[in-house]
């Protein structure tokens, strides 16, 4: 039985035996002796609950995100500490998340960072048993204003001395989400750059320090300051041998 056919069915008719029971009482104390029985007919009714429990019932995202936020989870935790400088490593791939809702954000609280899925009606609700933090880990993105993509492309795939500062941009937030707005596709927002845009970064990460974790915002062609271009995170193409994996794989670019 629904909570609102609950109501109709025990409630209702209990306000009816007040109301018709305060026009022919007349007598005194006939207002306790009705209140006792009120309060006694109470106890009988069912107890309702809608609490987190219940909540959280209601709440479920695919297993292939559940496998994607486990790797992305692992991999991070495996890239923060000391001798991680300028490291690359891969989670796997984001699995396509969607039109089911959800989504992935990571935020800078003090020195650690904290990690929030959503999923379920309207994509609003948190996946508790997901949430995770980071101790000193700080997000980035390879992307943003000063040549960071420039300066980030010379050094680690076209093998240009020396690196050039910035290589990377921190940032406080970003959110992996799925668009439907033109091509539908996972996607990537920070907030504080004013940047939207594509997440085909065949799930490479990188850090310069063992302490930032940087993603990659990418673009169908060529590298500005939303991003790289995402030929550089496959081994397919004309310029595959300026790419991520094919460079880790010649052992000119180091892994976590």
């Amino acid at each position: 039985m629904s909570i609102a056919t609950r109501i109709i069915f025990y409630v209702i008719p209990l306000l009816l035996l007040v109301v018709v029971s305060l026009v022919f009482f007349g007598q005194s104390g006939a207002w306790e002796d009705l209140k006792d029985a009120v309060l006694g007919a109470s106890k009988l009714l069912p107890e309702v609950k809608v609490g987190l429990e219940e909540q959280k019932a209601e709440v479920s995202i695919p297993d292939t995100h559940r496998e994607s936020v486990g790797r992305i989870e692992n991999t991070i935790n495996n890239m923060l500490g000391s001798g991680k400088e300028n490291c690359f490593a891969k989670y796997g791939k984001l699995s396509e998340l969607g039109e089911a809702g959800t989504s992935l954000t990571f935020e800078l609280k003090g020195d650690k960072t904290s990690l929030t899925v959503r999923g379920g009606s309207g994509g609003k609700q948190i996946i508790t048993d997901l949430y995770a933090e980071f101790t000193k880990m700080k997000p980035c993105v390879i992307a943003g204003p000063g040549r960071i993509t420039e300066n980030f492309r010379n050094y680690f795939l076209l093998a240009e001395e020396p690196l050039l500062h910035p290589y990377y941009h921190p940032v406080s937030s970003l959110t992996f989400f799925y668009s439907t707005s033109g091509v539908n596709e996972n996607s990537i927002s920070v907030p504080e750059l004013g940047l939207v845009n594509d997440l085909n970064d065949n799930g490479y990460l990188f850090t310069p320090d063992g302490e930032h974790i940087c993603f990659f915002p990418t673009n169908d062609f060529g590298d500005d300051d939303e991003g790289l271009a995402d030929v550089v995170f496959t081994q397919e193409g004309f310029f595959s041998e300026e790419s991520i994996p094919t460079r880790i794989k010649e052992g000119k670019l180091k892994s976590c």
